[in-house]
């Protein structure tokens, strides 16, 4: 009798020290899957605050059960992040944005949706921090999966006036001159040759041939559409 007297204390005092133990073994699949119905729930009816608490719970149970890295957490991860976006709260989970992008990118690939929009969240976030050239390669990454259909070239004509206008913040001039003259070519493929369309974009041209020095090809760009601008 005095070793059971002795024994019970122990595990009580063990229980006391590390209670999470005790509350980490409630986690299974089938709680797990109930979880995350609920955190989809929340989202369809736009209770973003609801959908993060749950959503919170699904990565500890993913990371409890040991799939931290697996697809099924990489799907919660971004679907989480996109519950943060939606509840104008982005700022507040850099690292996991960031980290939807990385694991996405490395087991689904650059083409998978889930990838898609964890790169997207992560572009809204660099361009929030002004780190505008890592996002000029994240429209690079963009671009690179694009094919050669209709519409995949009309998604390259917005990704590409994002990318000068990157180029153009971070002064990479000649990145930024070869970026325009393709964006106009493609805007004229798609549209038509109407220069009223892209006069605002033929004048950044002739400012990036200015800052370049480029005068030959500042002027006769000039001269070409009419333009009263000067280089100084």
């Amino acid at each position: 009798m005095k070793r059971i007297c002795l024994f019970i204390p122990f595990l009580l005092l063990v229980f006391l020290i590390n209670p999470v133990a005790a509350d980490e073994t409630g986690w299974t699949e089938k709680k797990l899957g109930k979880v995350i119905l609920k955190a989809g729930k929340a989202a369809r009816h736009k209770k973003w605050s609801r959908a993060i608490k749950y959503g919170e719970q699904v990565l500890l149970g993913c990371k409890i059960l040991g799939q931290h890295s697996n697809i099924r957490y990489i799907n919660q991860l971004s679907h989480l992040n996109q519950y943060y976006d939606k509840a104008n709260r982005l700022k507040e989970v850099p690292s996991r944005v960031k980290e939807a992008y990385n694991l996405s990118g490395k087991h689904l690939g650059p083409a998978h949706d889930t990838t898609i929009v964890s790169r997207q969240l992560y572009y809204k976030l660099l361009l929030t921090g002004r780190e505008y050239h890592q996002a000029s390669l994240l429209v690079l990454e963009s671009i690179s999966i694009l094919g050669e259909s209709e519409e995949d070239k009309f998604q390259l004509h917005g990704y590409l006036k994002s990318l000068y206008s990157l180029y153009g913040l971070t002064g990479q001039l000649e990145q930024e001159e070869n970026t325009l003259l393709h964006f106009i070519q493609l805007h004229k493929q798609l549209v038509g040759n109407d220069d009223n369309d892209i006069t605002g974009v033929i004048v950044i041209l002739a400012k990036n041939y200015c800052r370049q020095k480029k005068l030959d090809k500042f002027n006769h760009l000039i001269n070409f559409h009419g333009l009263k601008y000067s280089c100084k």
